[in-house]
């Protein structure tokens, strides 16, 4: 019975973050004795493909991490899908590669970051390394549409990307590996779509003091 129930909330959980394609957070975080950030991968025997591509991705990405496979759920992390990446007191759940990059960007650096990214990323910060906020989009798409006009009356400056427009802009899109418009950028914190909440609460977070250093 703990078992179906384990397997249950994994995937409900999966759902939500495919649904809502959030960083997911709560939970205690993860950080050495010094108080540093480190790297937590949560699998289970049961996940298959998608734990064995963020656990390549983190080998890739990052010299040390420790894997904890849960057999039944997680109460003091508050896992509740699978594969879960914790890291400091972020995380990205799912196998979806770009929330990944993004998070590991935001909290350990460039370091975390492949070169495509670093050049992409670049542009998504300022002088100062304060994250800015990119809207990669079209002219007759209805909801870059809404999402400038939001952008616009809360006043929150922004750089608007015509991916059709620019070729610069088409080639950090498809490096971006972008599949829809919008999409967003705070920093390194990407967004699918018109997600006004998830946005203005990223900017509000983000946008006050500078980030990892990309240069």
């Amino acid at each position: 019975m703990k078992k179906i129930l384990f397997l249950a909330l994994i995937a409900g959980g999966a759902f939500y973050a495919y649904k809502t394609g959030r960083l997911s957070g709560g939970g205690s975080g993860a950080f050495d004795k010094d108080g540093k950030p480190t790297v937590m991968l949560f699998t289970s025997p049961e996940c298959g493909d998608p734990c064995d591509k963020i656990r390549n991705e983190l080998k890739k990405r990052v010299p040390t991490f420790q894997e904890v496979v849960l057999t039944e759920p997680d109460n003091k992390y508050r896992v509740n899908a699978l594969p879960t990446v914790i890291a400091g007191k972020q995380r990205a759940v799912g196998d979806d590669v770009h929330a990944l990059a993004g998070m590991l960007g935001e909290v350990l650096g460039k370091d975390a970051l492949t070169r495509r990214e670093l050049i992409v990323m670049a542009n998504h910060f300022d002088a100062q390394d304060k994250p800015k906020v990119v809207l990669y989009g079209t002219k007759w798409c209805g909801y870059c549409k809404a999402q400038r006009e939001l952008f616009e009356e809360k006043k929150i400056p922004f750089e608007d990307v015509d991916v059709e427009a620019s070729e610069a802009g088409a080639i950090a899109y498809n490096a971006l590996e972008g599949s829809g418009y919008p999409l967003t950028y705070v920093g390194y914190r990407r967004f699918g779509g018109y997600k006004e909440a998830e946005i203005l609460a990223a900017v509000e977070e983000l946008t006050k003091q500078p980030q990892a250093n990309l240069r």
